[in-house]
């Protein structure tokens, strides 16, 4: 954990409100308000209303990962022009939710958009669909399992292992700084959003922190919500959604409803995960996580 934590939560929690559509008092100026870290060697995180950014500075242009909101990219635009005034060479997206994609069309202007090829299909199927993929800034360039991105000095890695929070989650590696920004494959101090009807499967989201725990186990990691975390932490949320499938499928076997689930199984292990509002709640995770289980 670091000094800037305590105010990032706040308005990382908010944001999440916000993106949920929960609370529509909440476009304050806090709304807006980002905090520009740098995590290690040439990788800087953005963290503030809607998913977090990774900025990757080189000699001649910047790499950047996912684009928040576009009611705040101009914010964004700000924080990143005061870290360098070089061009973006690549935008990733991590995945297709608005608070990772909407800045695409404005961040994106120039650059090229990267993403998995399934996070292209579900981001185009959210759109309107009078709106043209340019317009929209959509992913110009897909990969399927793996991409290695040669940037400059630098190396930065694609992977995608499979469905988890979504069908098309991308991890992105910044191998020279040993950074990872995982996307919301991790939401750091809460409970995460489980988008069943995208595609979702806990069970592989689990095998994959496991995988790049092995692969990568001294690496920072850049979480789609809350603080820059440790390996170690990233590995406790596993932990989280471990006990929560083995739990959710206990409750299945007895033949339990799922509201008689979720007033059965014991939380109590996880205080250090933080209930926000009425939507991203530890008992909403065993909602979706039953749903996924019983999805035909």
């Amino acid at each position: 954990m670091n000094k800037h934590q305590p105010k990032q939560l706040v308005v990382i929690f908010a944001a999440v409100f916000v993106l949920f559509g929960l609370c529509g008092t909440l476009h304050t100026q806090e709304d807006v308000s980002f905090t520009l870290e740098k995590v290690s060697g040439n990788v800087y995180s953005l963290i503030g209303a809607g998913g977090n950014l990774a900025i990757l500075k080189g000699k001649d242009a910047l790499l950047v990962v996912d684009s928040n909101y576009a009611r705040t990219v101009n914010a964004i635009m700000d924080e990143i022009r005061k870290l360098s005034p070089l061009p973006i060479r690549y935008l990733i997206n991590t995945h297709y939710h608005g608070d990772h994609t909407g800045g695409n069309a404005i961040l994106g202007e120039g650059a090229e958009i990267i993403s998995h090829a399934k996070c292209r299909a579900s981001f185009l199927r959210t759109q309107k669909p009078e709106e043209s993929a340019e317009n929209l800034g959509a992913p110009q360039k897909i990969f399927e399992t793996e991409m290695t991105l040669p940037f400059e000095d630098q190396t930065v890695k694609l992977l995608h292992f499979g469905p988890g929070h979504t069908a098309g989650d991308a991890v992105v590696v910044f191998e020279n700084a040993q950074v990872i920004h995982a996307g919301d494959l991790f939401f750091h101090g809460l409970p995460p959003y489980i988008d069943v009807q995208d595609g979702s499967d806990t069970g592989n989201w689990v095998k994959t922190i496991g995988k790049l725990a092995e692969k990568y186990p001294d690496y920072k990691v850049i979480p789609g919500h809350g603080p820059v975390a440790t390996m170690v932490e990233y590995m406790k949320f596993a932990d989280y959604l471990r006990y929560l499938r083995a739990e959710v499928a206990a409750a299945i076997k007895a033949g339990k409803t799922k509201e008689e689930a979720v007033e059965s199984i014991d939380l109590s292990a996880f205080d250090h995960i933080q209930d926000m509002g009425d939507f991203l709640t530890k008992k909403k995770n065993i909602e979706w996580i039953y749903n996924e289980m019983t999805r035909e």
